[in-house]
Parts: structure tokens; C-alpha cells; sequence
């Protein structure tokens, strides 16, 4: 499956601050679910989303 538009997406994250501390993780939780180009998520993230496949990772910076 690939990232696109109305798809149904669920991905782990870890949200870092410029200190490299981490504020908040989804690891060892549920995935975070939401549909791709509907704005359900921060628009930078969900633009660097936008094309990858099942399994890949990604570090975006907002």
C-alpha cells in the first residue's frame, strides 16, 4: 500500500524538540491512525507522507 490521498493510514511516531529530548512517542502503544489529505494531521507531516509504502520510516522536521 502506498500513502495517498483518502487512504487509511496508522503509523508510529516519536516527537522530538530541538534538544533531541523526547515529548511524546507512540511506541509500545497503538498506532496512530487518520486518512491521508484530509488535514487531520500537521500538513508538513502529512505532505512528507505522502508516497511511502507499508514499512517504510521517515524523519521529518516541522
Amino acid at each position: 500500500m502506498t500513502v495517498k490521498k483518502d487512504a487509511v493510514v496508522e503509523m508510529h511516531y516519536t516527537l522530538k524538540n530541538d534538544a533531541d529530548d523526547v515529548i511524546d512517542s507512540s511506541q509500545g502503544k497503538e498506532p496512530m491512525p487518520f486518512i491521508q489529505g484530509h488535514g487531520n494531521i500537521i500538513p508538513g507531516l502529512e505532505k512528507a507522507l505522502e508516497g511511502m509504502k507499508v514499512g517504510e520510516s521517515c524523519d521529518v522536521s516541522i
